[in-house]
């Protein structure tokens, strides 16, 4: 074993902050009460918040070891500047708008030790009204993409109740899968830097899912549990741009597929998102026609699908 992978402690935790003041407080003292019976640290990457983050995290948590950068670098490369600065035999990644119930490290950690060649474990995600939250993936991919927007979003937006059925069978044992949500992911040391870390072309969204499917390449497992628990709060960073946010969103989707999947799935989700933007951009012309909404909301939206659209003519 290289110098790279050793370690002195049994856990890190490592959560990457962007505008995170109101949630940051709820999740470090969560997580710290579930280390407790482990020798630990607490990293706290801050990516230039604007609302007093890192003043916050320094006033009530001396204890935390706080890097703050000067430029947003996104939640990749937030990850993998905790985890280069880690000493821990296994790393937490937890997002700021989570809070960690008890007995759910506990739970993770013991699953890690007692099923050897585990790289990357997954937990159940419950929503902040308890109910449950989509915790893992299958294989990205246009049809699974389609179950998730046309079936399990039903749940998410309007909890239909076939949608919630399947989503509680599927999530009621232990199993491997093919990536899991990067909410709460607790990583093998040995895994992760194995597989050279996060990829930081990923600004936002989908890192999650590559570093699973490398992971699996290197023959390391991605297993769900459904014994340890983590409340997700969702767009604790992402909530107040969702324009900015849909963009990193489509530049991480695109990036995906052409590093996975191949040109040809390439150029099929380039011409699909060309004739989803000029759909909705006619869609918006519409309304500001009419009078429907802000007229500056609108412009700023169109403003947005312009900005994918010419994405997908620029991405090669």
């Amino acid at each position: 074993m290289t110098e790279l992978y050793s370690y002195s402690l049994e856990l890190s935790i490592v959560v990457v902050t962007y505008n995170s003041r109101d949630h940051v407080p709820g999740c470090l003292e969560s997580v710290s009460r579930a280390a407790g019976n482990f020798d630990h640290e607490i990293i706290v990457v801050d990516n230039a918040s604007e609302d007093g983050t890192p003043e916050r995290v320094r006033q009530q948590f001396p204890n935390v070891r706080l890097f703050t950068n000067r430029d947003n670098r996104g939640h990749a490369q937030g990850n993998n500047q905790g985890m280069v600065a880690s000493r821990g035999r296994y790393i937490l990644l937890l997002n700021p708008d989570t809070v960690v119930q008890p007995g759910a490290l506990l739970a993770m950690i013991q699953e890690m030790k007692h099923s050897p060649g585990i790289g990357l474990l997954g937990c159940r995600l419950l929503n902040a009204d308890g109910s449950l939250q989509k915790s893992f993936g299958f294989e990205v991919s246009f049809l699974n993409e389609a179950v998730r927007k046309f079936f399990f979003n039903l749940w998410d937006n309007h909890r239909f109740p076939p949608a919630g059925w399947v989503l509680k069978m599927l999530h009621s044992r232990k199993r491997e899968v093919a990536w899991v949500k990067g909410a709460c992911m607790l990583l093998c040391r040995q895994a992760v830097f194995d597989a050279e870390l996060m990829d930081e072309n990923f600004f936002m969204y989908l890192e999650d899912a590559d570093l699973s499917r490398r992971l699996r390449q290197l023959g390391w497992k991605v297993r769900y549990t459904p014994e340890a628990e983590v409340i997700h709060f969702g767009g604790g960073s992402t909530g107040s741009n969702p324009g900015k946010v849909a963009l990193e969103h489509r530049r991480s989707q695109l990036h995906y597929f052409k590093k996975h999947l191949g040109h040809t799935r390439l150029n099929a989700l380039k011409y699909y998102l060309r004739l989803k933007m000029r759909k909705n951009i006619l869609w918006l012309n519409v309304r500001q026609w009419v009078g429907w909404g802000s007229r500056e909301q609108l412009a700023e939206q169109k403003l947005y699908l312009q900005e994918i659209l010419s994405l997908t003519r620029n991405f090669h």
